[in-house]
């Protein structure tokens, strides 16, 4: 008997599309033998929106890409009662580009998927040009200011983003409301539409701890992609991708999304994670495809004194998301928070205006200077360091930019290595003024 995983079943009510999905391949793959996974699209109201007399061949796409990097290892057919031509003419193609960045994946791996019957999809007249997808962080906003106006919507996929806190109902609803607000707020200023999408798939679907371990351990998947952002990052664009009903029914073509550009020094350094521009280029569906990544040649700092500029031009201060704290306030004090309210000194502005409500000069400065602003890979704070100009004085944080600049973004990364090397006991950052200052005395310091 084949091992196989099907969609046996698809319904639609209201602005839900509801799966059920079996799991034949005794090898546990998905969290339950048989998984009912779902789809809700917010906001649809103002489009006209409605699933009902959407082909089913369009329905079962979103479910269908996300189960589809399972029949990539373990020899899986996935069986989908129908599917949309141009998908399936360009199977060979995604499974392709997949390989070339996290594999590559031996031949001996592979499945199939078999569809009971292809379709061919014929898109409707466009309503609009654009679908944008905006997560409310750098590079969405950026890819936002860049595609202003009624003819573009925004669509926010919060489901992507989910995270071990937010299984307590109360924290994902936090979550989803600031997501909710991030975008109607910026769709205001900017002009455009905008659609929330969520869904179960990272939280009931899969098996993802069994699966990240095998192909840590049995496959031996060991590229920087891998070892960067793992399963998650393999199943990033099939979760985004949860759009693909909506854009049909609006006639869209076009999808764009924000690009993390990255160089170091004089050089550019390859996107490796589940958005690369090979990936996203892969996928076609029904005429629906990947036109650009914004930014793909911009850096950071530089995107983020180009959002202050369009804000201050709008007369507006736009909140920037990084965090995925499920409060209303972001924790500035992740990696995303510290590298983005730096990036806003960088520019002359005060985190405070930019989304960061708890932003402190000093604590901050003490954060930094302890050397707890850690970054795996060298080119975020490069181009950091790069951005601080020797000859400004800065409205904020002046002294800690120019320390920054002074030190060198290699030094600074050899400090924090250094200091993360030393037992929790001996950092002593962690500890209040007076206890430090015993300790010192202590030890004759």
């Amino acid at each position: 008997m084949n091992k196989t995983i099907e969609i046996t079943k698809i319904n639609t009510t209201d602005n839900i599309i509801q799966y059920e999905i079996q799991d034949n391949t005794g090898l546990n793959l998905l969290k339950n033998q048989t998984v009912e996974a779902w789809i809700k699209y917010h906001h649809a109201e103002s489009f006209d929106f409605s699933l009902n007399g959407l082909p089913e061949s369009i329905l079962v796409i979103p479910a269908t890409l996300y189960l589809l990097p399972v029949t990539w290892f373990y020899g899986v057919e996935l069986v989908v009662p129908s599917m949309d031509k141009m998908l399936s003419d360009h199977l060979s193609n995604i499974y392709s580009a997949y390989s070339k960045i996290y594999g590559p994946f031996k031949k001996e791996w592979c499945g199939t998927v078999a569809a009971k019957e292809i379709v061919e999809n014929r898109l409707p007249n466009s309503r609009f040009d654009n679908i944008v997808f905006f997560s409310g962080g750098v590079d969405a906003v950026h890819a936002g200011i860049s595609h202003t106006g009624n003819r573009n919507v925004l669509v926010s996929v919060p489901s992507i983003e989910f995270v071990t806190h937010l299984q307590k109902t109360n924290a994902r609803a936090n979550f989803y409301d600031s997501k909710t607000k991030l975008i109607s707020d910026f769709s205001a200023i900017s002009g455009s539409n905008w659609l929330l999408i969520t869904n179960n798939f990272r939280a009931d679907i899969f098996n993802d701890t069994r699966i990240q371990v095998d192909l840590k351990n049995i496959f031996h998947l060991f590229s920087e992609a891998f070892q960067f952002d793992g399963w998650f990052g393999i199943k990033y664009l099939g979760n985004l991708l949860s759009v693909i009903p909506f854009a049909y029914a609006m006639g869209i073509r076009n999808l764009i999304m924000g690009s993390g550009y990255e160089q170091l020094e004089n050089m550019p350094v390859v996107n490796l994670d589940g958005a690369n521009p090979e990936l996203s280029d892969s996928f076609k569906i029904a005429d629906i495809s990947f036109t650009e990544q914004d930014g793909l040649q911009i850096r950071r700092s530089q995107k983020v004194k180009n959002i202050i500029g369009w804000g201050h031009a709008h007369n507006k201060k736009l909140k920037l998301w990084v965090c995925f704290n499920d409060k209303s306030e972001q924790c500035g004090v992740c990696t995303k928070c510290i590298r983005t309210q730096l990036n806003i000194l960088c520019a002359g502005e005060n985190p405070v205006d930019w989304g960061f409500k708890n932003f402190n000069e000093r604590k901050f400065s003490k954060l930094i200077r302890s050397y707890q602003y850690y970054e795996k890979n060298p080119y975020m704070p490069w181009d950091i360091v790069d951005s601080i100009d020797e000859n400004t004085v800065y409205p904020y944080c002046n002294d800690l930019l120019h320390w920054m600049k002074k030190m060198g973004y290699k030094t600074y990364q050899e400090n924090v290595r250094r200091q993360n090397r030393k037992p929790k006991i001996l950092r002593f950052y962690n500890y209040p003024h007076y206890i430090k200052r015993l300790f010192q005395k202590v030890m004759g310091w």
